[in-house]
């Protein structure tokens, strides 16, 4: 009997349409449909621009292929992306649309104002009661979707942080006096919303492949000025995104986007030459300047030399008021509602129109800045490019683990300490087959006794017990795989190039797995013979005879970009599994990030010089000091190449992490210390005879 009154319970009758011509409007207009249901979203008339992102992606859902449309920043393109896909799926033009924005975070937060709007909308729920009421009933309880049944069957409903799949209604479970002329539109449609830097490839629900893929602005400030961010979003996109569709159907394409620069990934697909395939337009919010420039640059002039006693302006406001007509005379914008219409202190509005807020941007962002994302027109580049690896894409770079923990396919475990006189910085790195690496853990050694009045060999005693400190520290930590299996640092750097007669004795006393290491910029590689042996990609090792070491010679620009490159690539696969190519961080406790580190690795910057006549230079911008966690993670990078851990080139096959774990674990080269006790001498001659 209970188990009967809980099933009754789960058991959602579907009422009829409210108005069933107003049901019909809507499906047949998608503009009407989204202003009658959602005309909190979408109170303002649509603009051309966005009219035209409405119909081309209706275009590509009937007839297929590829649009870019760029339009000004802040006209709600993603909203107009989510919506119109919404509309779609309703529709049964396509039955599951994904949305591709910026972030798969962002992605899903905006995927979640849709859920909430298909349950809060009262005038959808109303027209559309097999959607809307079944959305509602489940609420945020996914135990409610699993178990919710219309007329004793499974709805098949189901809401997910990147996807919504609708309840899927036959004729039958509908009310007896359902009208004829309209059949139920809730038929298992699906709808997705994922960032470009999560899990595209492969992307299916319930053996369904995406029918349509709408690209929404994919590009923040520092992928649109990064070369190695730009090619990898352009592979995304033609790989992929483009890849998505069904078996032997090629998926329809609309990107929506707003320029940032003349390279950027906007600025690329809604250029015609280009792309042509594309059939790429871009929208400019000053369609015609006014006639009466002259009176504009007053404006802005009055604007931007505002006295301290009209922070906000309000006399130039009064100007523009007064001449209003005589200012605006003869201009053209694409949205005339784009004005911020609330009133000032004194009174008045703040904007008077659309025409002027366009010029209080110029006068407070300038020119290029509201050409290019305001009209779509960016200028010339001028000066240095950087690569645009930022702290706050580092610090995004988790991979969930916890510190000290290995992923389980790791093939080796490398460590480095950069050496400073009061402080000396290490990181601790696994790698995997492909180049793959994360950072599970890093510190700083102190160095105590050591003070301002002494220079570095005077301080190098002191740097030598830090070292020792920090040698029993780091090998009693205990390291783990995923699968519980302690494991050990296979090979470490110690950097030797400032304080070397420390660096040099530390190695000699505890020999493997630690050795010396110098950067060189440039680096000029040496011949193998004897006394030095190749050991890597821009690396080679030589024989120091009178200690019974070998140093490491770094190529130091070399590992520092291939550090960045390691952190722009993006941390998980189309499988969500840790991507080869990649660097990621451990996960800390509470909210914590890791910014201090962050900033370590991009306080250099690799940027790119353009000079009319000269070509490129490319060249190391040092923005701060504090890089020796940079320094840290490029020589554990190192090591990874001397365990024998390579990129892998796309053709060849990756190991499974059971092949990794019966492969042989690799032995560092190049051949091992001499014994300890063999050589006697001292460099410089600094150490006394007793031990310090």
């Amino acid at each position: 009997m209970m188990a009967k009154k809980r099933a009754a319970e789960r058991d959602i009758a579907i009422p009829c349409p409210q108005s069933i011509d107003r049901r019909l409007a809507c499906l047949a207009d998608c503009q009407l449909f989204l202003e009658t249901y959602f005309a909190d979203v979408f109170y303002e008339k649509f603009t051309a621009d966005r009219a035209d992102m409405i119909q081309s992606i209706i275009n590509a859902a009937m007839f297929g292929g590829d649009q870019a449309i760029a339009g000004p920043r802040g006209e709600g393109k993603t909203r107009l992306a989510l919506f119109v896909a919404l509309w779609l799926a309703i529709t049964g033009l396509s039955k599951f649309p994904i949305v591709i924005g910026k972030s798969q975070s962002k992605a899903q937060n905006e995927l979640k104002g849709i859920k909430e709007k298909l349950q809060q909308s009262e005038l959808l729920i109303a027209d559309f009661p097999e959607v809307g009421v079944l959305f509602k009933a489940v609420g945020g309880w996914s135990s409610r979707a699993r178990m919710q049944t219309v007329r004793g069957q499974l709805t098949n409903i189901e809401l997910a942080s990147d996807h919504l799949i609708f309840p899927k209604v036959e004729r039958w479970q509908l009310p007896a006096d359902w009208p004829k002329n309209s059949e139920p539109v809730s038929r298992g449609q699906i709808i997705a919303s994922l960032g470009v830097d999560g899990p595209i490839r492969g992307t299916n629900y319930r053996d369904q492949r995406p029918t349509i893929a709408i690209i929404d602005d994919i590009e923040d400030r520092e992928a649109a000025a990064s070369d190695t961010l730009i090619a990898k979003n352009e592979e995304v996109i033609e790989q992929d995104i483009a890849g998505l569709g069904p078996s032997g159907v090629r998926i329809s394409r609309v990107m929506l986007c707003t320029t940032q620069n003349r390279k950027c990934i906007a600025y690329r697909y809604t250029d015609p030459k280009l792309k042509p395939s594309w059939k790429g337009r871009r929208y400019r919010k000053m369609v015609k300047r006014p006639d009466r420039m002259d009176l504009v640059q007053q404006y802005i002039e009055m604007r931007q030399n505002r006295s301290e006693k009209d922070p906000d302006a309000r006399e130039a406001f009064r100007f523009w008021r007064d001449l209003k007509s005589n200012i605006e005379d003869g201009c053209v914008v694409s949205n005339a509602q784009s004005y911020d219409k609330r009133l000032h202190a004194d009174g008045e509005p703040i904007e008077l129109s659309a025409v002027q807020a366009y010029f209080n941007r110029v006068a407070d962002f300038g020119e290029k800045a509201v050409a290019t994302e305001i009209d779509n027109d960016p200028p010339e580049e001028a000066g240095p490019v950087g690569a645009g690896l930022t702290a706050a894409i580092i610090t995004s770079r988790v991979n969930g683990l916890p510190r000290k923990m290995c992923p389980l396919n790791t093939a080796a475990i490398t460590a480095a300490i950069d050496l400073g006189k009061y402080r000396c910085h290490w990181v601790v790195c696994a790698w995997w087959n492909g180049a793959g690496g994360a950072v599970i853990d890093y510190g700083v050694a102190e160095v105590t006794g050591t003070d301002t009045s002494m220079d570095h060999e005077g301080s190098e005693p002191m740097i030598y017990r830090a070292l020792l400190e920090w040698r029993d520290a780091i090998l009693a930590k205990e390291y783990i795989d995923q699968a519980g299996e302690r494991r050990q640092i296979d090979f470490a750097l110690v950097d030797s190039g400032t304080f070397t007669n420390a660096a040099y004795e530390f190695c000699r006393q505890v020999r493997s797995p630690f050795h010396p290491s110098k950067g060189f910029a440039p680096y000029y590689p040496k011949k193998t013979s004897s006394s030095s042996v190749l050991a890597g990609s821009n690396l080679h090792a030589s024989r120091l005879d009178s200690q019974g070491l070998w140093l490491y010679e770094l190529d130091t620009n070399y590992w520092k970009q291939w550090v960045h490159e390691r952190y722009l690539t993006p941390t998980f696969d189309e499988q969500n599994m840790l991507r080869r190519g990649s660097l990621s961080l451990f996960e800390l406790d509470g909210n914590q990030k890791h910014q201090a580190y962050a900033h370590h690795i991009a306080a250099e910057e690799l940027v790119t010089s353009f000079k009319e006549g000269k070509g490129a230079k490319t060249f190391w911008n040092v923005k701060s000091e504090n890089n020796h966690w940079l320094d840290a993670t490029y020589m554990a990078a190192a090591c990874s190449e001397v365990c024998g851990i390579k990129l892998i080139a796309p053709s060849e096959v990756e190991l499974s992490p059971q092949q990794l774990s019966d492969k042989p674990k690799p032995k560092p080269k190049p051949v091992q210390q001499r014994q300890h006790g063999k050589f006697r001498s001292r460099p410089g001659g600094w150490i006394p005879k007793r031990r310090w």
